[in-house]
């Protein structure tokens, strides 16, 4: 009786001590978090869990508001850097993100526990890990099938977001408190299922991070993703995604030019080259990457000609892109070719090239456009300009749309300076339309000066009343409004305009020779030739003709 009472004990012992060996094996798996400012100092700390073996993990996203860098240390010691991060939620104070080294990954309880169940918090631990028990008090279901628990323990300080784990050693959810102090835990698979997508860096919640989201997996997401970020991030976060994709995808030659183009910008052309000659030996698509590395050093004489580059210049743009459309013929890389004759005074030649360009699949708006420029270098007649922007025009799709907007505009500077002014106010009228009237005043004034010419006066007034609405101080404007009433025999309201002029310039001699004129038309000849005479002191050669005029 007592072997058989010793041997239920000592089996019942083994049974209990075994228990939290399942819930022990979880420690390999925590780590601590540490975020850091842009100036390097601490910026806050925090726990989470491994949930794969490859460096994924999840914890709190509150420590990473406002982070430049984040690092854990896991439960061996071993430090490692936050590389990237997959996605974040701020209701439920989560984020999944990536470390650069091989991790211990954590198993993910996908069984609801229900209130009253025992539960262990395995907090951060070299050696071993500290677990403390609690139980489960309140469980509900959020997103149809995750986990939401309230749980009861009695904690020690700086155990946010470790995990909370079953007695089986699955994590069923990450510790937060509220400022209540209860204590609760979401369930750590909705992080877990994080997934990337080419807008993900564009959310808001990633403003306040400087820690780059990871890419997706597919090429063509990651590629619309890097182009994105471009747009989006400061200069350090927007290279750490340019380094990540040439990592993950090194045959592919965006990464590299990508990389090249942040060189040039600092005006590191060494640095740049290697990276474009880097992207041609590796690429599978060699074509693409001579195409590339044609229209960097193209941009690069264009916009920075005044920090030459021996190894670069238009002739070896050329070369890049010839050699691109050798290994495939393509209309885009002789449209690269075009642009490039065009800007080494080629006109005739780069004519040539893009009126036969819109024989092309390629064909489209901008090539009628440039060989319209193409046209006006080489003096040709007013009559085959507009035609060819007439073209450009009409092979813009229907209904037109902003991107139209730009090649109206230059068939109303055409129509302008040839006279046909009604034509020109419609196109300038359209190009308005297009862009939702938010033309700076220059526009404006350019409308209401083909709008003289045509005889639109009312159009003109209402034209130039906008151009002083959005440049008050300009006195200019002021004076091209007084001109115009006075031309429409407003003489009262020229006067007043006129005023308004000498009050932002009291020497601004036009405003006298208006009002003077002004009074004459009224009638008050001896008051309009003293305002005429004072313009003439002034210096304002236009007084003397109109003095002579009226006496």
């Amino acid at each position: 009786m007592k072997k058989i009472f010793f041997a239920l004990f000592a089996a019942l012992t083994l049974q209990v001590s075994a228990q939290p060996g399942p819930v022990k094996n979880v420690g390999k798996s925590v780590f601590t978090l540490t975020t850091f400012k842009a100036d390097g100092s601490l910026l806050a700390s925090s726990h989470g869990v491994f949930v794969g073996n490859d460096g994924t993990a999840v914890s709190d996203w509150t420590p990473f508001v406002g982070a430049e860098k984040a690092v854990v240390i896991d439960a061996s010691g071993k430090k490692m850097d936050v590389t990237d991060i997959v996605d974040a939620n701020e209701i439920y104070d989560m984020v999944k993100f990536h470390v650069n080294g091989k991790t211990t990954g954590a198993s993910l309880s996908a069984e609801a526990q229900v209130p009253g169940t025992a539960i262990y918090l395995v907090d951060y631990a070299v050696k071993k890990p500290n677990i403390i028990t609690g139980k489960v008090t309140k469980a509900e279901t959020f997103m149809d099938h995750y986990n939401y628990y309230v749980v009861d323990m009695d904690i020690p300080e700086n155990v946010v977001s470790c995990p909370l784990v079953s007695g089986n050693g699955q994590v069923i959810g990450l510790l937060q408190t509220t400022r209540s102090g209860e204590l609760h835990a979401a369930d750590v698979r909705y992080a877990q299922d994080f997934q990337v997508n080419s807008l993900t860096a564009n959310s808001p919640i990633f403003r306040r991070c400087n820690i780059p989201v990871a890419l997706p997996d597919g090429k063509d997401d990651a590629q619309l993703a890097l182009m994105l970020s471009a747009q989006g991030s400061d200069e350090s976060k927007y290279l750490q995604t340019v380094e990540n994709f040439i990592q993950k995808f090194p045959k592919e030659t965006e990464g590299y030019t990508s990389r090249a183009q942040i060189h040039v910008n600092k005006g590191e052309f060494d640095a740049a080259k290697a990276d474009m000659e880097k992207a041609i030996q590796v690429a599978e698509n060699k074509a693409d990457a001579h195409y590339r590395y044609a229209n960097l050093i193209y941009q690069k004489e264009v916009y920075l000609s005044d920090k030459p580059y021996e190894a670069w210049s238009l002739d070896r743009a050329m070369e890049e892109a010839r050699e691109a459309d050798r290994i495939d013929p393509q209309p885009i890389y002789r449209h690269l070719q075009a642009q490039i004759l065009y800007t080494k005074g080629s006109y005739q030649e780069a004519y040539d090239l893009f009126t036969a360009l819109t024989q092309t699949e390629l064909r489209n708006p901008e090539l009628f456009y440039e060989a319209a420029q193409c046209k006006t270098q080489l003096g040709a007649d007013k009559s085959e300009v507009l035609a060819l922007l007439d073209s450009a025009v009409v092979n813009c799709p229907k209904p037109y749309t902003s991107s139209a907007a730009p090649y109206l505009l230059a068939r109303a500077v055409a129509f302008d300076e040839a006279g046909q002014y009604r034509k020109a106010v419609a196109d300038y009228n359209q190009y308005d339309t297009l862009t939702y009237g938010r033309s700076n005043a220059e526009f404006y004034f350019q409308r209401e000066q083909c709008e003289v010419n045509a005889k639109m006066f009312k159009q003109a007034l209402d034209d130039i009343d906008h151009c002083i609405y959005l440049s008050p101080q300009d006195v200019g404007f002021h004076a091209e409004k007084a001109s115009l009433l006075l031309r429409l025999n407003q003489n009262d309201e020229a006067t007043a305009a006129a005023d308004q002029c000498l009050l932002l310039d009291e020497k601004y001699s036009t405003a006298y020779v208006i009002k003077g004129v002004a009074q004459i038309q009224k009638g008050n000849k001896k008051a309009g030739l003293a305002l005429l005479n004072t313009a003439k002191e002034m210096g304002n050669e236009q007084a003397q003709t109109l003095l002579d005029k009226y006496k």
